[in-house]
């Protein structure tokens, strides 16, 4: 959901080798075999998906009428952004009530109907639980505030002023600004990691525990197939005279993780995938390690903190070997012992065409190009809702914007002297607005994501050339595309167990690899870069393997084991 931290991504990136993990897929795919390891999950951002009740804003119903849609993009899961009640300050991850349906999504009898339309067709449903924090106008908040005497003052962190009535001490929340606001009925401090809107829990108390578990045990009573948790491992927090370098880090966010488990999510047959800052490649096994972890997944965000120079929103290029170097490691701590989850973007993070492809001149071959990754890596691929499309980027103007974070950000800096020539290309490069903008659906008005006269937010103005109508009629289509990369993976288990070989580790511009699996072997070849450039495969002649899908419609050039590769070009052989 937040920022990730670059000194992190970097670190997890460097720290270590380079050389392929130890083969233990066997123990993996035969002994621990679960529903999820080869599933594609599909995210829906429920605001802006569909709309069926024409209110500007997506809901429940809306997806429900699009099961059909993703049942033939492939799609085995589907993880909802929160539904429940908020004021909306973050989009719904500031939570006012755990237990029930916000009226602008729908009703409790909604999503059970979601449900039983999603399971009747194969699809299972994944919630998302915010256990870090609340909204201040959740209930328990009202009262935490009021005194110090109140039941539920220690469901949150409160520290008193320093002498001079100033904050505790001097971190600082990740949606700009200090990490501390004051309450003047206790005359005390409470801490918000994010938005002041957005208190955060204290863990250490046992009924905070208690009621967050049993929410849990709510939604999976209801049909829940599986839970995502936002920023998990900021369930602990480190002492106010440490440094906020530890948040996500502090030893006891294992322990509560674990008790949670124990106490609720072991007794169903589930997927869980843990947002953990913090948690890095040599310590994951602990969290989701087959064995002993707590959750089944995590989220591997590193690569989000690439081409920055340390603020998000001053875009850099990024190096394709860093990139590696992430993947590589994540792969290195965790195959053999755990799983993990693979994703180019979210609704945190600019659209990836955009982000990791050429948008404008290259649009179509590099959208199919991460594809062809995505699809290809090992860990449970993430689709974000539009991506199969090719969705890109928003022209916001600052008068658009709705994300808390650009919107703090683009005031804190005007205040420092910036002009918006100055800020605009950076914000609009990295917003998460950029992947909030409506599906786009058809080219009817408002995309077809709404029959309402005004969507939420901006609908991006290439919806009338690129949308889910289009695609569908066009062979050639993103979308098409999609679908056979999805069906490939699902058609070969190399793509869901095998090992990881990457070819020529520090090329720049090319992102190779062998994928093999009980004697079958299958090459994957990306050009990440929009040049044209020479690659050697160093594999046996490619002429004799069978070519599986192509991003281009003209045939590769290949001579050999060299392939002279196009802009975003991509290809999978099927070696042995």
């Amino acid at each position: 959901m937040k920022k990730t931290l670059v000194a992190l991504a970097m670190g997890a990136a460097l720290s270590c080798s380079n050389l392929p993990a130890e083969d233990n897929s066997l123990t993996i795919a035969k002994g621990n075999a679960r529903w999820w390891h080869n599933a594609v999950c599909y995210e829906v951002y429920i605001r802006s998906f569909n709309d069926s009740k024409g209110t500007g804003i997506g809901d429940l119903k809306g997806i429900e009428n699009k099961l059909d849609y993703l049942k033939n993009l492939g799609v085995d899961v589907i993880w909802i952004t929160p539904f429940y009640p908020s004021p909306g300050v973050d989009m719904g991850y500031d939570i006012s009530d755990y237990k029930n349906v916000d009226p602008k999504f729908g009703q409790l009898k909604d999503f059970d109907s979601l449900v039983k339309s999603a399971h009747a067709k194969g699809i299972k449903i994944l919630v998302d639980m915010v256990f870090s924090h609340t909204s201040d106008e959740h209930q328990w908040f009202i009262e935490a505030r009021k005194s110090k005497d109140n039941p539920y003052h220690d469901f949150y962190v409160w520290y008193p002023p320093k002498a001079d009535g100033s904050a505790p001490n001097d971190w600082k929340s990740w949606f700009s600004g200090s990490a501390w606001e004051y309450n003047k009925p206790t005359n005390e401090y409470y801490l918000h990691i994010f938005a002041k809107q957005q208190p955060a829990l204290n863990w250490k108390t046992t009924k905070v525990r208690e009621e967050l578990f049993s929410v849990a045990k709510f939604w999976l009573d209801k049909g829940a197939d599986g839970i995502r948790f936002d920023v998990i491992t900021l369930n602990a927090l480190p002492d106010i005279n440490q440094s906020s370098d530890l948040w996500g880090k502090m030893p006891m966010a294992l322990i509560y993780l674990k008790m949670m488990n124990d106490k609720v999510l072991s007794e169903y047959d589930i997927l869980t995938v843990g947002e953990m800052p913090g948690v890095d490649p040599e310590n994951a096994y602990e969290f989701v390690g087959e064995k002993e972890g707590p959750l089944k997944t995590l989220f591997q965000l590193d690569i989000m903190g690439l081409g920055n120079d340390g603020d998000k929103f001053h875009p850099t290029p990024y190096s394709l070997v860093a990139f590696k170097k992430i993947y590589q490691n994540w792969y290195n701590g965790l195959y053999g012992k755990g799983w993990i989850s693979a994703v180019l973007d979210n609704h945190d993070q600019a659209r990836a065409v955009s982000r990791w492809g050429n948008d404008k001149d290259y649009w179509k071959p590099s959208a199919k190009m991460l594809a062809t990754f995505l699809l290809t890596q090992w860990g449970v691929p993430y689709v974000f809702q539009g991506d199969e499309i090719g969705m890109t980027n928003c022209p916001f103007t600052p008068a658009e914007f709705k994300d808390v974070e650009e919107i703090n950000y683009y005031k804190e800096k005007i205040a420092e002297g910036k002009t918006e020539a100055e800020l605009l290309p950076g914000i609009l490069a990295r917003c998460r607005d950029n992947a909030r903008t409506p599906m786009q659906w058809s080219s009817a008005k408002n995309a077809g994501f709404t029959s309402a006269d005004t969507p939420w937010i901006k609908v991006n103005p290439n919806y009338k050339t690129i949308n889910v109508e289009a695609e569908l009629k066009d062979p050639d289509s993103i979308l098409n595309y999609y679908k056979k990369m999805i069906s490939l993976r699902k058609a070969n288990p190399a793509f869901v167990y095998g090992t990881v070989n990457i070819i020529d580790f520090n090329n720049e511009n090319v992102y190779a690899y062998s994928r093999e699996y009980e004697g079958k072997e299958f090459l994957v070849v990306c050009n990440f870069r929009g040049t044209h450039t020479d690659f050697d495969t160093k594999t046996a002649d490619l002429r004799k393997a069978k070519l599986l899908i192509h991003n281009y419609s003209s045939n590769p050039h290949i001579n050999d084991s060299k392939i002279s590769l196009k802009p975003f070009e991509a290809m999978i052989f099927e070696v042995k």
